[in-house]
């Protein structure tokens, strides 16, 4: 079917909520493709957003989020969809998919970028360069106590552990933010990775108060590890979480996942996503022992003419030097310093 007789391309600059209605009908519809999500990112970091929606006689036939990432160190680009896992054209329609994408390449290169950054599940056909080798993993939801009975018996026994050492769980809004934000914080630095700044988290929070949450888990009061949850269109996605390493031999991560995987099947959801991991990794390693579904990620690039894919990521041999050295910077430095080098790592 042919869409695209009348069809008129726009860019989003206030709420719709004709877009909400779309993105909520829609299987592949999630939070990070609301108008919302994209005027959080502009509010929070000052990205410009350049929602595109296209529009028919009588109906909005697609949308396709974008962020403009202007950065000296990581360059000039644009994301579909920043600060999130997903992103990429919503439409049904292949003419549609054609004229929103050639649109944001027009919109691309009268920015100068030097790239667009598709972060699609189904690869787009249009003989882009592809980043392969990471993947997202999705567990199934439904009754918890089949889904406890049906876990392999060490990962029971890893959360049992967890709680016969004194580790508690709650979960909550805002209250929880310095607990969070306080974990997550020790563990990017660790990592040698510069932290996001705490306005984003508040941003999801102030933006989604239905649809964020935050689960902690603690030991005699002290916040061991933590995660920031989203749930939208009955997929329930952890985007943050982090736990302190020296208390790795009393399982607090299972304990946290299984408190979020619990809140989220008795709240009917009916997938909980463990967010994306590189393949291979220690972290894929973790999430497949809960023997979820993996979901290969198939993240596309657009390149201007000249340019070349340049990946801004930790695992980049261009950046270990500059890893390394974070790792040993104190921690009252690292949360200055990075939240404005991370609203460029979007």
């Amino acid at each position: 079917m042919d869409d695209t007789k009348g069809m008129n391309i726009e860019s989003l600059s206030t709420h719709d909520a004709a877009c909400d209605a779309f993105v909520a009908r829609r299987a592949d519809g999630k939070i990070c493709h609301l108008p919302a999500w994209s005027f959080m990112v502009q509010r929070v970091f000052s990205h410009q957003s350049h929602y595109l929606v296209a529009r028919g006689d009588a109906a909005l036939l697609g949308v396709l989020p974008l962020i403009h990432v202007k950065s000296r160190l990581f360059g000039n680009r644009m994301i579909s969809q920043a600060f999130a896992n997903y992103g990429g054209i919503l439409t049904d329609d292949e003419g549609v998919r054609r004229a929103l994408f050639d649109r944001a390449v027009e919109l691309a290169t009268q920015l100068r970028c030097e790239s667009i950054e598709l972060r699609n599940i189904d690869p787009l056909p249009y003989g882009l360069q592809l980043r392969e080798g990471k993947a997202v993993m999705h567990l199934p939801l439904g009754d918890p106590e089949a889904l406890w009975k049906g876990f392999d018996p060490k990962v029971r026994n890893q959360v049992r552990k967890a709680e016969k050492s004194g580790i508690v769980a709650c979960d909550g809004g805002a209250e929880l933010l310095d607990d969070f934000y306080g974990v997550y914080t020790t563990r990017m630095r660790q990592l040698g990775t510069p932290c996001y700044s705490r306005k984003l988290m508040e941003g999801m929070l102030e933006t989604f108060p239905d649809h964020c949450r935050i689960f902690v888990v603690r030991l005699e009061n002290k916040a061991v590890g933590a995660g920031i949850t989203t749930c939208f269109n009955g997929l329930a996605e952890i985007p943050l979480a982090a736990t302190l390493t020296e208390y790795n031999s009393l399982c607090p991560n299972n304990l946290l996942y299984w408190s979020v995987i619990k809140h989220y099947a008795t709240a009917g959801a009916g997938v909980f996503d463990f967010g994306r991991s590189t393949v291979g990794a220690g972290t894929y390693h973790f999430k497949k022992q809960w023997e979820p579904r993996q979901v290969d990620t198939h993240y596309q690039y657009w390149l201007a003419p000249g340019s070349e894919l340049s990946i801004s990521s930790p695992d980049n041999p261009r950046y270990r030097r500059k890893v390394e050295a974070w790792k040993r910077l104190p921690l009252w430095l690292t949360r200055l310093l990075g939240p404005p080098i991370s609203r460029g790592l979007p």
